[in-house]
C-alpha cells in the first residue's frame, strides 16, 4: 500500500506528490506516503520543521515577544493532540486501529503542506483564504478517510464529527489556560 523512501527529499517529493493525488481523487493516493515508522517520523520532522519556520518568521517579523510563541506553541500542541487523539479513540471504538498510522502519516503531511501554503493564500484576502483553506481541508479529511483508511461514508462522518468535537474541547482548554484579556479584547471588535 505504501512505499519507504530512501532520503528524506524523495519522501517530502513523494508525500507532495500524494497530497496532490488525495486533492484530486486519486484511489492510488496511498502509495505515496511512507507508513512505516521511518515514515512516520518523517511526517513528525515535517510538521515540527515547519512549526519551526513559524516561529523563526514571527521573531523575524518581530510579532510578539517569547510569551506570545510559547503561548501559540502550548496552544499548537493542545489541539493537534486533542485531534489526533479524538481520532485514535474514534479508530479505537470501531476497531479500525490499523488506520491509526497512516491516518497520522497522511494528516501531518498534508498539514504542513497547509500551513506553508496559508501566508501565500492570505494575499488574495482573508475572506476567501478561510473558504478555500475549509473547503481543501475538508476535502483532504474525507479522502483521507476514503482513501488512505479504507473507512466506509458513515465511518469517515464520525470521524469528522469526533474530530470536531476534539477541537471544540480543545479550544475550550485553551480559552480556560488562555483567557483573552481586556487589551485583546478591542482587538477583536
Amino acid at each position: 500500500m505504501s512505499r519507504p523512501t530512501t532520503t528524506y527529499t524523495a519522501e517530502v517529493r513523494s508525500a507532495l506528490r500524494g497530497i496532490l493525488a488525495l486533492l484530486t481523487g486519486d484511489r492510488s493516493a496511498a502509495r505515496y506516503f511512507d507508513f512505516s515508522r521511518s515514515g512516520m517520523a518523517g511526517s513528525f520532522i515535517a510538521v515540527l520543521a515547519v512549526a519551526a519556520v513559524q516561529l523563526v518568521a514571527q521573531v523575524a517579523l518581530g510579532i510578539g515577544g517569547p510569551g506570545d510563541i510559547t503561548r501559540g506553541a502550548v496552544q499548537t500542541v493542545i489541539i493537534y493532540g486533542a485531534f489526533i487523539g479524538a481520532s485514535a479513540v474514534l479508530l479505537s471504538l470501531i476497531g479500525r486501529r490499523d488506520a491509526f498510522p497512516p491516518f497520522v502519516v497522511t494528516y501531518n503531511w498534508t498539514n504542513a503542506a497547509l500551513t506553508v501554503l496559508l501566508p501565500f493564500l492570505f494575499l488574495t484576502g482573508v475572506l476567501p483564504t478561510l473558504v478555500v483553506t475549509l473547503v481543501v481541508t475538508l476535502l483532504l479529511l474525507v479522502n483521507i478517510g476514503r482513501l488512505v483508511m479504507t473507512l466506509k461514508g458513515g465511518q469517515i462522518a464520525m470521524l469528522l464529527a469526533t474530530q470536531m468535537i476534539g477541537g471544540i474541547v480543545a479550544l475550550i482548554i485553551v480559552s480556560v489556560l488562555f483567557p483573552v484579556g481586556p487589551g485583546e479584547m478591542g482587538l477583536l471588535q
